[in-house]
């Protein structure tokens, strides 16, 4: 299988939270492989969990609205949505 990416991915471990609704409690997930587009995050039951939803990522002062593009069991690859993009 060949790569798609165009960019460089900067491996990392860092604590996650996915937020599905602003009332409701995040679900933890651990981030890993970001650039400036996208990201890969690892959580339980990943199937669970919306295409759409805000991921904060504490220590990189990071929190951005995310779409999946690939999901698995335990994963999910992840792009930033662009402010005022169309799908």
């Amino acid at each position: 299988m060949s790569e798609r990416r165009q960019e460089t991915r900067n491996p990392c471990y860092l604590r996650a939270e996915i937020i599905v609704a602003p009332n409701a409690d995040p679900v933890l997930a651990k981030a890993h492989d970001i650039s400036d587009h996208g990201l890969r995050l690892v959580v339980l039951n990943a199937k669970r969990i919306p295409n759409e939803f805000v991921v904060s990522i504490p220590r990189r002062r990071m929190r951005e609205i995310v779409r999946v593009v690939r999901r698995e069991d335990q994963e999910l690859g992840v792009i930033i949505q662009q402010v005022g993009a169309t799908a």
